[in-house]
Parts: C-alpha cells; sequence; structure tokens
C-alpha cells in the first residue's frame, strides 16, 4: 500500500509570497536584510527557530527567538488570512486518494498555529491521519526527520510514498527520506526543481501518474 505526504506552505496553500511580505515587515522593524533571493533559497522550508538563528546570526536566545518568530507569523496570518484558500486541484485529490483509502498526512516546517490556521480554517484537516509539525522534529528540511516521521505515521515504507514539495529543502529532505517527490512549481520555476514529477497544481496530476511513480 501507497502513502502520501503534503508539505503545507506552497502546497496545500499557495501562499509564500504573504510569508516573504511578513518576513518583510519583521525585517525593517529589526533592521535585518531578507532578500527575495535570499528567502527563496536558504530561508523556504526550514524551522521558525533555525530561520531566527540564520537571520539574528545567533544574536537573539532561544526565549527571544520564539517570541520574535511567532510576532512573524502572527503578521504572516493577518496578511494572509482574507487570501488563505487551497491550491487548485487540492480538494478533487484528496477526495480521489480519500476514495481510495489511501493514508495522507502533513509534514511541514510550520508551527502548530498556522497549522490550526490553514488546516481547519480551510476544513482540510479531516482528510489527513495527522500532522508532523516544527514541534515534533529535531532537524529541518533539508534533513529527512519530518518525513521518515511522516511515513511511520502513516504505517508506510518511506519508498511507498510520494511526497509533494515546493521548496529546494524539502525535495532534498523527500529524497533522503527515500520517497518520491512530486514538486510544485509555487516558489521556484520549473527549471530550478529536480523532482520525479514537476506540476503547476493539483489539476494537473492524474492519478495514474501517482500509480506509476510507485510502481503500482
Amino acid at each position: 500500500m501507497i502513502g502520501l505526504i503534503f508539505d503545507m506552505d506552497g502546497v496545500i496553500v499557495h501562499n509564500n509570497e504573504y510569508h516573504y511580505l511578513a518576513w518583510q515587515k519583521l525585517a525593517k522593524k529589526y533592521n535585518v536584510k531578507i532578500t527575495r533571493k535570499y528567502y527563496r533559497e536558504k530561508m523556504n522550508g526550514r524551522t521558525l527557530m533555525e530561520l531566527m538563528e540564520i537571520i539574528f546570526d545567533g544574536e537573539l536566545d532561544k526565549s527571544q527567538a520564539l517570541s520574535v518568530g511567532l510576532e512573524k507569523e502572527a503578521i504572516y496570518r493577518e496578511l494572509y488570512a482574507e487570501h488563505r484558500e487551497a491550491t487548485k486541484g487540492l480538494i478533487p485529490f484528496l477526495e480521489l486518494a480519500k476514495s481510495k483509502n489511501i493514508p495522507m498526512v502533513v509534514g511541514t516546517s510550520a508551527p502548530k498555529e498556522n497549522v490550526v490556521f490553514t488546516l481547519d480554517g480551510l476544513d482540510l484537516r479531516k482528510y489527513f491521519v495527522g500532522v508532523v509539525d516544527d514541534s515534533m522534529v529535531t532537524k529541518g528540511k533539508p534533513e529527512p526527520e519530518v518525513y521518515l516521521k511522516c511515513a511511520e505515521m502513516i504505517k508506510r515504507e518511506p519508498q511507498k510514498c510520494i511526497v509533494f514539495e515546493d521548496a529546494l529543502s524539502g525535495i532534498k529532505a523527500g529524497q533522503r527520506a527515500g520517497a518520491k517527490v512530486i514538486a510544485l512549481a509555487t516558489s521556484h520555476g520549473r527549471e530550478e526543481l529536480s523532482a520525479d514529477l514537476i506540476i503547476d497544481d493539483f489539476s494537473q496530476l492524474k492519478w495514474e501518474q501517482v500509480e506509476a511513480l510507485l510502481g503500482v
């Protein structure tokens, strides 16, 4: 039996522009520089505490880093709230997989507050066995820990799973876990992505392609 593992930001929702805008607001307040290129290549896919370490170069203690990080996430949720929607074609695809009794799980670098904001805000949690969020891993992407834990949660071997990702670090994490990876070109151009299959959104994905990737 196969399993499906979904990253959240950039996969379940097409929201990375709003994360970038939130980082820009935070950067202005704390006088740090975050370019779009740096965000796309170095930040996207990492856990919040890893990002605090990178951006502030270790100058914040753990409590300060958490406080500033949660401030950024609150800004993001405020910016994105009125625009929140599932990626094109996602819900029909989830319904199809559910009808085939395929277990599905979310593996994300996002904090729990953002998981609630997205999955519960869009009534999507009902499709998933569970969620592995940033509080449940010690090493963020591109390390494979999050996706190995996802496979364990749905009781599937990683080699029998497909990971849906948009971030370069997340694609590497899925590959290192031993899973097949379908990349969504929501955060990067197709020419930047290296995966088993590349799609713009879920409306382009046929179930036969899923089965073919896993040799079903």
